[in-house]
């Protein structure tokens, strides 16, 4: 059930206020990443150049699924609409996606490994802001997100070819370079979900995060062998 948005008490909040909760800020973007995410590995499995290729990358996507119905449901507990909780964040996230966007096979599964990795790391990040079961929720999410030993072994396959290998390696810094220019444009525009993101709020909580964001991809990307 997705239709029904949270429902004001007498005095109580509204539509509007639980969309400014900062809980309900961050399962918003949770669920939109979930949701795209779902898209563009489904999309990906249709260029993979064989069926064990297509097979991996389809499993991945309909495990993403998974987490975005599992969001969406309790969002709809709480009697709030997903849609109207993800709708703040599409502008953004498409436009994160579109400047990223994977040209090829290869591209696509370093995507894969080094995007959602930064998406988990930063769901890791808020994990202290929450509590209850939004925490547990996203403890779950955060726990199925592996992407198995398949992925990585193309990768170091395609990387066999140096100029496949040094264009990969700067696709991978050109993504967190876009991935953390994003991270900190949503922030400054849903001060609600910087406050669960960055604790205490301020340059240097910020500037915290974003360096534990960067040293993590960094060492994501060193094990890629990129």
């Amino acid at each position: 059930m997705t239709g029904a948005r949270e429902r004001p008490g007498p005095g109580g909040p509204g539509p509007d206020d639980a969309a400014g909760d900062a809980s309900t800020a961050l399962l918003g973007l949770v669920a939109y990443g979930e949701l795209s995410a779902f898209s563009q590995l489904a999309a990906d499995a249709q260029r993979a150049p064989d069926l064990a290729g297509r097979a991996e990358l389809a499993t991945l996507a309909a495990v993403e699924m998974d987490h975005y119905v599992r969001v969406r449901d309790h969002l709809a507990a709480r009697g709030v609409d997903v849609l109207h909780a993800m709708e703040p964040f599409v502008g953004r996230v498409d436009a994160l996606l579109s400047s990223v966007g994977a040209h090829d096979w290869p591209e696509a599964l370093v995507a894969t490994v080094l995007g959602r990795g930064l998406v988990t790391d930063l769901q890791a990040e808020a994990l202290e802001g929450l509590s209850g079961a939004e925490a547990d929720l996203v403890r779950e999410v955060i726990a199925e997100t592996g992407h198995g030993a398949f992925v990585e072994a193309r990768i170091a396959e395609a990387c066999a070819d140096p100029q496949v290998h040094a264009r990969l390696a700067m696709w991978g810094r050109r993504l967190l370079g876009e991935a953390l220019a994003a991270v900190v444009a949503a922030f400054d525009e849903h001060p609600g979900l910087a406050a669960v993101v960055e604790g205490t709020p301020g340059r240097e909580a910020r500037a915290a995060v974003l360096k534990r964001l960067k040293s993590r991809h960094n060492k994501r990307v060193a094990q890629l062998g990129l």
